[in-house]
Formats: structure tokens, sequence, C-alpha cells
């Protein structure tokens, strides 16, 4: 999640995979007004402790739910944003393969769909058919128009490996 928050900083400000420079300026100017103020966690946020929190849309509407939805706005950046999506595996070794297979289907199903919004989790697939009830759990549709998910993997899987020493030494230096 905060290694995507760099990631969606960057895109805001014209960066990508290959080049987060721009979320690392971002959160090193955070760190420099003494904005950067720990992990925001459901009590640090409950306690007053972090004015602002990057997090997963379903992280921050989860958060929400369970502190005071009346507190807390939570928006896609209109500037840009990363979406991604959770892989599925199934064990090869599994004792019932065929049952973690239907398992992986109702997943995908709108009923399984349906059921991981009702947990602030947007549909993975198009075109799935959610009760009203399930929609207002969600975030609208166009505040995603400007979030996109990684173009390059790869590049993606070097860049992370770079993050945590250009975050100690351009963003946690002016941290106070």
């Amino acid at each position: 999640q905060a290694q995507f928050a760099i990631l969606a900083a960057a895109m805001a400000f014209g960066g990508d995979e290959s080049n987060i420079q721009p979320g690392i300026d971002f959160f090193a100017d955070l760190a420099k007004q003494g904005r950067l103020q720990g992990d925001p966690s459901v009590a640090n946020l409950e306690k007053g402790e972090i004015d602002v929190a990057i997090l997963w849309d379903f992280n921050a509407l989860g958060y929400r739910h369970q502190i005071d939805e009346q507190r807390f706005d939570v928006v896609i950046p209109s500037e840009g944003s990363v979406t991604s999506g959770y892989a599925t595996i199934i064990n090869k070794y599994a004792k019932n393969p065929h049952a973690a297979m239907l398992a992986r289907e109702y997943i995908l199903s709108d009923a399984g769909q349906e059921n991981l919004a009702k947990g602030y989790a947007r549909p993975i697939r198009d075109k799935v058919q959610l009760s009203d009830d399930v929609k207002q759990l969600l975030l609208p549709s166009d505040m995603y128009k400007n979030a996109q998910p990684v173009k390059d993997q790869k590049k993606w899987e070097e860049t992370t490996k770079q993050i945590p020493q250009l975050y100690q030494e351009q963003v946690l230096i002016h941290a106070k």
C-alpha cells in the first residue's frame, strides 16, 4: 500500500512506474512541512493523529465506516492515481483443487463480486450487477477516471527495490 501510494503520487505529478521521483518529491515536501504523521491505522485515524491518509480505496472506506462516516471524506485524487487487483492462486498440492477452483469461480462471479463489494472492494470485472445498497458503499465510478494500472510490471518490480533507500534518503531525512 505504501509503495503504491508513492506510485500514485508520482502518476499524479507526471511520473510512472519507471519514474517515481515526482512521488518521492511529494512525500519529501510533506515531510518538510511536518505533515508525515505516522502509520494511518484505524487507531491513529480515530485519535486524530493523522490528517490525511493515502490508502487503498477499500481500506479507506472500511476505516471510515469503523470510525465515523461523517468525520472523513474518501476520494480518489483527480490529478491521477493507480489501480491494482489481487491475484488468485490455487496450490498445486491442494487436497481438493476442484473445491479451490469452485471457490475462485464464486469470487469472480457476480455474487462473489457483490460479496466483496460489501467489504468496499470495487469489482474487478466490468458490468457486474450490484444491488443499489451495495453500490452506495463504493465510491462513484467517475472518481477513477484518472486512475490507471501499472503499465510495465517488470519495471515496477525493479523500481520497488529502490523505494526503501530513496524514501530514507529523500523523505525521512526531513521528517520531524
